[in-house]
């Protein structure tokens, strides 16, 4: 019963980790490219904080969960779990790694003296973004499998 529970904890935190990145990748991120960069550094700010700490506490206590269900489960669950966890491993070193440098360094642009050869990071970003979600997607994937294994 205990790995039924869990696996069904795993699966949905896999499917909002994964629901947000595409909600990003594909509303979020068109329109903060549309917009002329002050405006992109306000918004961008604006949107870090409702992603922060939630995002990387959701992740990790998700990809704790695959992993407890990893070290619990035995047959053809535990390799899927196990991936699943070492996907979102994969989701936490994009985001602190790539992405939160970025977003670190947007907070230390005066939006009212943003130089004309500022090397605008929104094409990074993006890629680094579409990379995380494509990690969380096939971490759901394998996170959906492993549970239609524990039924």
């Amino acid at each position: 019963m205990l790995a039924q529970v869990l696996g069904v904890v795993a699966l949905v935190g896999c499917g909002v980790v994964a629901g947000v990145f595409v909600a990003v990748a594909v509303s979020v991120l068109p329109a903060l490219i549309a917009m002329p960069a002050d405006r992109y550094i306000e918004a961008h700010r604006l949107l870090g904080k409702g992603y922060h700490p939630l995002m990387p506490l959701l992740v990790n206590a998700t990809m704790l969960t695959e992993i407890a269900l990893a070290i619990m489960r035995e047959g053809g669950a535990r390799p899927l779990f196990a991936t699943g966890a070492v996907l979102l491993l994969g989701t936490q070193f994009v985001s602190h790694l790539c992405n939160v440098p970025i977003n670190r360094s947007l907070h230390e642009i005066d939006v009212s003296a943003i130089p004309a050869d500022w090397d605008d990071p929104r094409p990074l970003w993006r890629g680094w973004h579409l990379l995380r979600t494509a990690l969380a997607l096939a971490a759901l994937t394998v996170t959906g499998a492993g549970a239609v294994l524990l039924a």
